[in-house]
């Protein structure tokens, strides 16, 4: 492909490459033989020579295609397009990589001039981290992130729950800044503990990375530089003391790189420690980042960034950007460091993030924020970032106009593996956005929700025909697809605005959540993790047509919502089909109420060697029945291989009878639940789906399901939409 020509009738094309010069005019692919003109170097300078291009009313007078050749780029800093750069409907502009060409932007700069330092570990200064309170997090070697050095080790057979201790219980003074560590935790002595800092996960997998101030060996206490909640914002999730049951490790320091591919940096002195996993480093590629985020688009429309590999940028904290609502537990905090992303989109229009590889970004990878509206994000590929995959999130009003996003598309990703550094995050993220689609993404692998509707109902948004396996994986009350709608404990009113969601046609399988084994390890077993997770008092949504297989413990969970309409979904393997749960605060009672169930399929294997159980904790009051909280439950199917009874099992001072004895874990028969009117019409009969051991659960001609009015759901449209034509 090298020197072709990519015409297409009415474009201007301009191409960047790696032998270009930014004095040229960047209208050929390659040098010419004299080399007085070829393509520009920078991607800048061709978003300045398009501005150039320009009419006196700012306006282009033919489509531009930015093309750049094979490479690796290093760009000193973030390519910034704002309003003087926007394209039109008839001319838009952009940015992609040649055909057939692999072309890298990295956030970061190489690191030369290694010498040997003790044993296989070499050294070299870098002036830009002497002195500095932040400590780089990242390090690649060709291209690979390499590991910084920690106790306990990386496993790499175990990486999720290995490698990790555990507290010497809680500090009850200033519990949420002090640890105490456990005797003969740490086997080599610290000459600088204050260059190290703690990677803590709390018990709800609510992550901080966190610099040490001290060290005090005789009491085997360490102080922290900032507290671990420090915001009277926090919720009580993440104002969890550290306890026995949080784990963490510690990271950067010279005495624990002990491990080919390990690296540490000293700042006091401006050196960077480093163990190549090969003999060839002066061969290789060693890079840190530096940028926080490489394509900023604020305030432009028409713009499309196709065809790249992002990668190598800078980290942070546990936060999103200010000025917004909806962000739940990853509000911004002072004192902390806003992560970034590798491509950034503020109030802008018409814009489209197409076919790109987002790897091993440090913090989230695409962030639409404010009046970012009609963009499309579309087969990307996004693996290994530090954070999120993709957040909408905006606030409410902003005179003249909505401050938030709104219609845009977030379809056709593959997103895996995210989460590097903050564990309490999502493939997608939504917080106050309205009205934006969420449609046949793979999301897996992934340590908490796969997509998280936010703390927010203002918006109604559409999460439809996604693939979902295997997330939820090192956290707990969490959900494959999780709304948290609204903080129970600052800004609860009955009356609030609940626009709800469309929650239809998604693929979830395998969601496991972890727990900590007394103090000692980290194991996978489910602990309290759904499918589909309707939290804090999530309304008016319609969850139908879905199928949530092997979610440990509940199929479709609604905590304390109203008028939730779940239809047509099938749930295998699942402790529970169904949980209707409520909270606590007096305010609310009586708000839980008009929740339908009907025509779904509730299926229990006989690998699952668990009893049938429909569970209906209701919790809230005293005096509110499960009677007032569901206003139909009818037309379903329920069956267990095994051939165990099914029940419908109640815990709490609430129940469906009136003369119930006040007691907890209280079974009612299914007889019993139909004389008070639910599920009259259902049946406990084999649903016959084509092939339920395969993972095939299409519903056969004769399955007693259709004569009920179940309706096939489409498997084959479900995932990814992948482009023929390429």
């Amino acid at each position: 492909m090298k020197g072709e020509q990519v015409n297409i009738m009415n474009e201007l094309l301009l191409y960047v490459a790696q032998n270009g010069s930014d004095e040229w005019s960047g209208t050929e692919p390659d040098p010419n033989n004299t080399l007085s003109d070829g393509p520009l170097a920078t991607l800048t300078a061709a978003r300045d020579s398009i501005r150039k291009l320009r009419d006196a009313k700012g306006e282009l007078a033919q489509p531009v295609r930015v093309l750049v050749r094979q490479g690796k780029y290093f760009p000193n800093s973030t390519l910034n397009l704002g309003p003087a750069d926007s394209g039109s409907h008839d001319c838009p502009i952009k940015y992609e990589s040649f055909p057939g060409e692999d072309v890298t932007i990295s956030g970061g700069q190489r690191i030369l001039n290694w010498e040997p330092h003790e044993g296989h570990i070499l050294k070299t200064h870098l002036s830009d981290v002497l002195g500095s309170r932040w400590k780089p997090r990242q390090l690649f070697y060709n291209g690979e992130r390499q590991v910084r050095s920690r106790y306990p080790n990386h496993e790499p057979d175990n990486p999720i729950y290995g490698g990790w201790t555990f507290p010497d219980g809680t500090v009850e003074e200033n519990g949420d800044s002090i640890l105490r560590y456990k005797a003969k935790t740490f086997p080599r002595r610290w000459k600088k503990p204050t260059q190290a800092e703690l990677f803590r996960v709390n018990h709800f997998g609510v992550t901080n990375i966190i610099p040490i101030k001290s060290l005090d060996e005789e009491n085997r206490l360490l102080t922290l530089t900032d507290r671990t909640t420090s915001h009277e914002r926090a919720p009580w999730y993440i104002s969890i003391p550290i306890r026995g049951d949080c784990r963490f490790r510690i990271e950067n320091l010279l005495e624990e790189l002990d491990q080919p591919a390990e690296w540490c940096v000293d700042t006091d002195e401006g050196i960077v420690y480093f163990w190549p996993p090969d003999e060839n480093v002066s061969d290789g590629e060693v890079v840190m980042p530096v940028l926080d985020c490489l394509i900023d688009l604020q305030d432009v429309s028409w713009i499309t960034i196709s065809g790249f590999t992002f990668t190598e940028t800078t980290t942070g904290d546990n936060m999103h950007r200010e000025g917004h609502d909806g962000y739940g537990a990853m509000f911004p905090i002072a004192g902390r460091r806003y992560c970034g992303e590798a491509v950034h989109l503020r109030d802008a229009t018409n814009c489209c993030v197409e076919k790109n590889r987002f790897y091993a970004v440090g913090g989230n990878a695409i962030y639409l924020e404010n009046h970012s509206v009609r963009n499309v994000i579309r087969h990307n590929e996004i693996s290994q970032a530090g954070a999120c995959g993709v957040v909408l999130i905006g606030s409410k009003y902003f005179y003249p106009v909505t401050c938030h996003p709104m219609y845009n598309e977030v379809v056709d990703n593959h997103i895996h593996d995210c989460g590097q550094f903050d564990k309490y995050i999502a493939g997608v993220f939504l917080g106050l956005c309205d009205s934006n689609v969420v449609g046949h993404n793979l999301i897996e692998d992934m340590p908490h929700h796969a997509i998280n509707l936010g703390n927010s109902g203002y918006g109604r948004n559409i999460i439809e025909y996604n693939q979902i396996r295997r997330v939820c994986r090192e956290t707990r009350d969490n959900g494959a697809i999780n709304c948290w709608m609204e903080d129970p404990q600052s800004h609860l009113h009955r009356d609030a605005e609940r626009s709800g969601h469309v929650i239809r046609y998604n693929y979830i399988t395998d969601t496991c959540g972890c727990v900590v084994v007394d103090e000692s390890k980290v194991v996978a077993n489910g602990h309290v993790t759904h499918g589909i997770y309707l939290d804090n008092y999530t309304s008016n949504c319609f969850v139908y047509g879905n199928t949530v297989i092997r979610s440990y413990s509940v199929g479709i969970y609604i905590q304390g919502g109203k008028n939730n309409l779940v239809e047509n979904n099938i749930i295998v393997d699942s402790l529970s089909a169904f949980h209707l749960g409520g909270w606590w605060q007096p305010q609310m009672e009586g708000f839980m109420t008009g929740n339908r169930y009907c025509r779904n399929v509730f299926y229990n294997s006989e690998d699952f060697g668990r009893q049938s159980l429909r569970l209906f904790y209701h919790i809230a009051f005293k005096n509110e029945p499960v009677t007032d909280a569901i206003a139909q439950s009818d037309y379903n199917i329920f069956y267990n291989a095994t051939g165990d009874e099914f029940v419908i099992k109640q815990k709490g001072p609430s129940f469906i009878f009136a003369d119930t004895d006040p007691e907890y874990n209280n079974d009612t028969s299914l007889q019993e639940w139909q004389r008070v009117g639910f599920d009259v019409h259902s049946l406990v009969t084999n649903p016959l789906f084509v092939n339920s051991e395969e993972d095939d659960y299409r519903l056969t001609p004769n399955s007693p399901g259709l004569e009920i009015g179940f309706q096939q759901i489409p498997f084959d449209q479900i995932g990814i939409r992948y482009d023929e034509s390429e």
